[in-house]
């Protein structure tokens, strides 16, 4: 007997919704690339670790905060130069030979800063600023790769959205590995535990397929690579990396705040729980972009992400919320980082020739750690002077930050046309 048209229709319709998966498990699928992530992450886990172990050494060599605070610095400026410098290295001759030989020499330095920290103070500095100016640029390598690796449209705008949410991770697993490494190893033992986690997770990565494929196209096509300028000359990817470093500046900012509330609410502990769920809500706000990715263009989603951003992390300037309420909100403004990131990525690979991809790709990571490093240091400096009570102004003026350079990212046709109506207005 012959089926009612109402029957086969919905079970045409279930057989439909049963045979399409979600971009981001498509992503998963696709070969290479959770062994390129898993790989990636691994290497990368250093840069959440080296500040703390850097500083707890310090502490427990001569007991100095002030110097704590200036090595640590160093190899966070110098990590920040390194990226874009070694990016393009990348670009010149691939990705294998690069991230090789700055693994080995990373290694090398963080081995040599934890030996000399207590004797030869000067050494250790100048080892310091090797060690970060050789972090093996796996972030930028990767995020070239992406889009080899999976179709263009949502399966990309998925991948960068699951690349971002997963460096959340990193930032969770990366404090509590110092915490075990410390216990495990001692203070010097555990700077050599965490550099050595960088090196074993690039000589991983690049024993992909992939990695070498890339490597082997860009030895092929090096004489094609000679003349080709730095894209951070171009006035749009240039746009894009002080976007970026505007993000940065509220995610470093929350880091005082979050250790200001703790003083203030006399709750030991409390600062690490407030990382935790910020970085708990941005891997809320992966997964969900990750099954449903944005539908708009990146030039079109790059300034209201931001400023969603920037509004996300307002409520943190409430300081007199409930302890669970403030909690809360910090669950709420990690949300739309992985998003907005998620669009930063997709528009560099946009805007950028595939013979720099992985160089801009540096210049975004760099952007982003000094925008971090500056909206620690600025609330760090108003919060010393003035105490726990400009916490909220902090929080508004991190924000603030964020919201003008958004309007950075403004394509420029949308941004003359904008200015067309007010001035017609």
């Amino acid at each position: 007997m012959r089926e009612p048209r109402s029957v086969r229709l919905t079970c045409s319709r279930l057989a439909s919704v049963t045979s399409t998966s979600y971009p981001v498990v498509e992503v998963l699928r696709a070969r290479h690339t959770g062994y390129l992530l898993f790989t990636s992450l691994l290497g990368r886990l250093p840069g959440a670790m080296a500040a703390l172990a850097i500083v707890q050494l310090a502490r427990s060599t001569n007991g100095d905060f002030g110097f704590a605070g200036l090595i640590t610095a160093v190899y966070v400026v110098a990590g920040a130069v390194g990226q874009p410098l070694l990016g393009r290295l990348i670009d010149r001759v691939g990705q294998v030979t690069v991230l090789v030989v700055s693994g080995i020499l990373s290694f090398l330095a963080f081995t040599g800063m934890a030996l000399a920290l207590g004797s030869l103070p000067a050494l250790a500095v100048a080892l310091a600023a090797a060690a970060g100016v050789f972090t093996p640029p796996l972030e930028p390598a990767l995020r070239a790769l992406w889009p080899r690796l999976v179709a263009p449209g949502p399966q990309l705008k998925a991948a960068f959205s699951l690349d971002a949410g997963a460096q959340e991770i990193i930032f969770i697993l990366g404090p509590l590995l110092t915490v075990v490494g410390i216990a495990v190893f001692g203070p010097v033992g555990n700077l050599l535990f965490a550099g050595g986690l960088g090196l074993v997770g690039a000589l991983a990565f690049i024993l992909n397929p992939a990695p070498r494929a890339a490597s082997a196209r860009r030895r092929v096509d090096v004489s094609a690579q000679a003349g080709v300028r730095s894209p951070i000359l171009v006035p749009a990817v240039a746009r894009v990396a002080v976007f970026t470093f505007g993000i940065g500046v509220p995610v470093g900012a929350l880091t005082i705040v979050a250790t200001a509330s703790e003083a203030a609410r006399a709750s030991d502990g409390l600062a690490g729980w407030i990382l935790a769920v910020n970085a708990l809500g941005a891997l809320v706000g992966a997964t969900v972009v990750g099954i449903r990715p944005l539908g708009s263009t990146p030039a079109r989603l790059l300034t209201l992400c931001g400023v969603l951003l920037a509004v996300g992390y307002l409520p943190l300037a409430a300081t007199a919320l409930p302890t669970w309420a403030f909690m809360v909100v910090a669950g709420v403004s990690g949300l739309m980082l992985p998003p907005t990131l998620g669009q930063v990525f997709e528009r560099i690979a946009q805007l950028s020739p595939a013979a720099t991809l992985t160089e801009a790709n540096g210049w975004v990571v760099s952007a982003m750690t000094l925008g971090v490093g500056a909206g620690t240091l600025g609330a760090g400096v108003a919060v010393g002077a003035a105490g726990t009570d400009v916490v909220g102004w902090t929080v508004l003026g991190a924000s603030v930050v964020t919201a003008v350079l958004a309007l950075v990212a403004l394509p420029e046709r949308v941004a003359a046309s904008a200015a067309v109506s007010i001035s017609e207005g």
